[in-house]
């Protein structure tokens, strides 16, 4: 679902920007605070809260507007780039009205990947170009409802169970749209809760309604005050909801990891082919949001880091993958910066060197040990950095995508590229993946290994032809490495994980292939941490590469 049109929208002297909607009979006010993190460059909505108010009676703007910046609640927005929802009774209050508001709110979520503004994601009709639709940026995987008086008594009563709905994309295409955490300020009802894992703020209630609460749900926080934010910080924000059971949230703060959204205008190189062919075609620079994380504790400024570049998939954002990776708390335990770039098939390979050029002005970053990953299409334009600018990279880590060599995250096709500069690499390909992640899945992926083996002098040249794929060597990469590892990973029992190592001419290992059994297209945090491993080993000095 999404809403047909913006009944009313109002800019306010400070930046806000408030939204009408209505949806199945119900009034929903909608705010995006103004804010300092860049939330038009940088996209919010795959992991970002989605807050959502339940008011004691009808508010207007004015009312909606105070009781946010009352609560705190507006202060947490604005920290964390996103909106807040608020939706009314149909009647006066909450008193009578049958279940249902909630869900009505949850229908009209949406994410997009680069048509976003404003806090909306704004949907476009192919087949009718003038006709959009528009939905509250954000999912389902971080759900925090508050309300308030009779708004409480309706969460108590209606949202204290599990909720499933019909949604564009919550937990990454299910229906579970169950709140994370429920904040309920001045009961007036006892609770009506089933036996849940959702966690719940009581702020000004009885000790017998909070009985109830600590009796059924999860977690219980007790507050005597009204302070949203704090309670965001300290608590509400630690979790998610992820295949519809309660996780641990990252939450950069706590974990002494400064999150930075940050931009720059860049030079359009050459390269670019997004900007070399219809109406960008006249433009000579073009914006690039990226976010840093590092941990607090470290000089950015005056001593000298490594970098890990990290390019996200085709499907999501800079935040989602870096967070699901866990490259920022990686990059805390070994003394690295993360530097995960958005929207980077609109960046070109050589555009990725202007920004590394960039962040050496602005941070103190080991020219030597300068790394780059990426999932699904960020594994592509991790290819395209070993093709078109190799001598810039300690070692690289595609992850999840493969094609033919030459061809690029443009969907087009890179002449000239890298035929004798080596380049570290480890890759990692999934047996069970619906794409083409491995050689014995289709002859692109063989091509690609192929043409990584000329330029890293392999020993195993990798000459081989598909029509023999069942009497190959290894039955997923081709040939086996010199040496062959299996791997365990506690979180996914299940999997086999078989790293190949292949050594060089030179005597040197500088490659490592990794095909995982039961892996389809997906992100694994053990997998990144292995990978890190294997690439800290070496650095580039004077155009070379040496080993440590």
């Amino acid at each position: 679902m999404a809403f047909k049109q913006i009944k009313k929208m109002i800019t306010a002297d400070n930046g806000d920007i408030y939204y009408e909607f209505e949806d199945q009979g119900y009034q929903i006010l909608y705010t995006q605070p103004a804010n300092e993190i860049q939330s038009n460059l940088i996209n919010y909505g795959f992991t970002g809260p989605t807050f959502l108010v339940f008011p004691d009676q009808k508010v207007d703007f004015v009312g909606l507007k105070r009781l946010i910046e009352e609560s705190g609640l507006k202060k947490a927005a604005m920290e964390n780039g996103v909106g807040i929802a608020l939706v009314n009774p149909k009647t006066e209050n909450w008193s009578n009205e049958e279940k249902g508001a909630y869900e009505a709110v949850t229908a009209n979520l949406g994410i997009a990947q680069m048509n976003f503004r404003d806090g909306l994601a704004i949907m476009k009709n192919e087949a009718i170009p003038d006709e959009q639709t528009y939905n509250i940026l954000g999912s389902c995987v971080r759900m925090y409802a508050y309300g308030f008086g009779t708004g409480a008594d309706y969460l108590a009563k209606h949202y204290l169970k599990k909720v499933s709905g019909n949604i564009l994309m919550g937990d990454l295409g299910t229906a579970d749209v169950t709140p994370v955490c429920v904040t309920l300020k001045d009961l007036s009802v006892l609770p009506e809760p089933e036996k849940t894992d959702i966690h719940v703020v009581s702020i000004s209630n009885t000790e017998e309604q909070n009985a109830i609460l600590k009796e059924y749900c999860e977690d219980v926080l007790v507050r005597d005050d009204l302070d949203l934010e704090r309670d965001f910080q300290e608590y509400v924000g630690s979790y998610r909801r992820w295949v519809g059971r309660i996780m641990k949230a990252y939450n950069y703060d706590q974990e002494g990891i400064v999150c930075k959204a940050e931009s720059v205008m860049l030079p359009i190189a050459e390269d670019n082919q997004s900007f070399r062919r219809g109406p960008f075609m006249r433009n000579t620079e073009h914006k690039v949001g990226y976010v840093t994380f590092y941990d607090k504790n470290m000089d950015v400024y005056n001593e000298k880091h490594p970098l890990m570049l990290v390019f996200h998939g085709g499907g999501d954002t800079a935040i989602a993958t870096a967070s699901l990776a866990e490259w920022p708390e990686i990059g805390q335990e070994e003394g690295f910066m993360t530097v995960a770039v958005e929207m980077h098939m609109n960046v070109s390979a050589l555009e990725v060197v202007s920004l590394i050029k960039h962040l050496k002005e602005e941070y103190a970053i080991d020219e030597e040990k300068i790394y780059a990953t990426g999932f699904s299409m960020g594994g592509i334009k991790s290819w395209d950095l070993f093709q078109q600018c190799p001598e810039y990279f300690a070692c690289l880590m595609p992850m999840d995508a493969v094609d033919y060599p030459g061809m690029n995250c443009f969907f087009g096709h890179t002449e000239n590229i890298n035929q004798d500069v080596m380049v570290p690499l480890l890759y990692v390909g999934g047996v069970a993946s619906p794409l083409v992640e491995l050689p014995f899945q289709h002859d692109r992926g063989l091509a690609r290994i192929k043409y990584l083996a000329q330029v890293n002098d392999l020993k195993q040249d990798f000459d081989l032809k598909m029509e023999d794929k069942d009497s190959w060597e290894d039955p997923y990469l081709g040939c086996k490495g010199e040496r062959v590892e299996e791997l365990h990973d506690e979180m996914f029992p299940e999997s086999r994980y078989f790293a190949h190592y292949y050594d060089s001419k030179d005597g040197n290992c500088y490659t490592c292939l990794i095909a995982i059994t039961e892996h389809k297209h997906e992100i694994r945090p053990f997998t990144n941490r292995y990978a890190y491993q294997f690439a800290k080993q070496f650095r580039r000095k004077d155009g070379k590469i040496v080993i440590e």
